[in-house]
C-alpha cells in the first residue's frame, strides 16, 4: 500500500506539462519484464520470496518482517540477501535490454 501511495504522490508531483502517457514500445517491454520479475520471484525458496515481497511490496522494515515472520533478524537480512542475489544474477541477462 506504501510503494502505491509513493508512485501515485510522483505521478500527482509531476511538472505541469509533463506527459504521463508511456509509448507503446516501452510499455510493452515493462510488462513483459514486470511478468520475467514475477517468474523469477516464483522461483525463489517461500522465505525469500516471502521476505523480498515484505519489504519491496509492503515496504516493511527488516524489524518489522523480523516480528511479522517471528524469525531473528539477521535471518531476515539472509534472507532478503540471498534472495537478491538470486534476482540480480537471473536479471543481469537483460541488463543490455532495461
Amino acid at each position: 500500500i506504501r510503494v502505491k501511495d509513493r508512485y501515485e504522490e510522483q505521478l500527482n508531483e509531476r511538472p505541469a506539462g509533463a506527459s504521463t502517457t508511456f509509448d507503446g514500445d516501452a510499455e510493452m517491454a515493462r510488462a513483459d519484464l514486470r511478468r520475467y520479475l514475477s517468474e523469477q520471484m516464483s522461483a525463489l525458496p517461500p522465505f525469500q520470496r516471502e521476505a523480498l515481497e515484505l519489504s519491496f511490496f509492503t515496504g516493511m522494515s527488516h524489524r518489522e518482517i523480523a516480528a511479522t515472520t517471528r524469525d531473528p533478524l539477521g535471518t531476515v537480512k539472509t534472507r532478503l540477501e540471498l534472495g537478491l542475489q538470486k534476482l540480480h544474477a537471473w536479471l543481469k541477462p537483460l541488463q543490455h535490454k532495461i
